[in-house]
This record gives structure tokens, C-alpha cells and sequence, in this order.
């Protein structure tokens, strides 16, 4: 089974990946491209659609948040 990621799902997958956490600012203004001010639930939004396709390929990957740092556990 396989899934596409879009190029911005892969920069948050591979970023997670090499740094096995991110803080949702970084995320926003680093990777989103977007200020950190800005009220929006965009970091959530893309997490929750790469969640969702690492589900459908049956991985035991999974992304999870405390406070506001999102992290890989596997």
C-alpha cells in the first residue's frame, strides 16, 4: 500500500524524522511559512492529513503533541 505525500507532508515527515521533534512555531514559520502570531490551526491541519495516510498504510509510525511540541513515536 503506498500513499502520496505532498512536497510540504514530506518536508514535515523528513524534518520529524531527522530531528525526531518540532516545536508547532518552528513548524509555522520555518517549514509553513507563516508568523508564528497568525491564530490558525494550519500545523494541526497538515499533521492530522499525514497522520491519516500513515494509518492507511498500516505504519506503527505516529505523530503525537505535548503542549506545543510535536513529536514521532515508533
Amino acid at each position: 500500500s503506498s500513499v502520496l505525500l505532498t512536497p510540504l507532508e514530506k518536508e514535515i515527515l523528513i524534518f520529524l524524522f531527522e530531528n525526531k521533534r518540532i516545536k508547532k512555531d518552528y513548524l509555522l514559520e520555518k517549514i509553513i511559512k507563516i508568523k508564528k502570531e497568525t491564530e490558525t490551526k494550519t500545523a494541526e491541519s497538515h499533521l492530522t492529513r499525514i497522520r491519516g495516510k500513515l494509518i492507511k498504510i498500516k505504519s506503527e509510525i505516529q505523530i503525537k503533541k505535548k503542549e506545543d511540541v510535536f513529536h514521532l513515536d515508533y
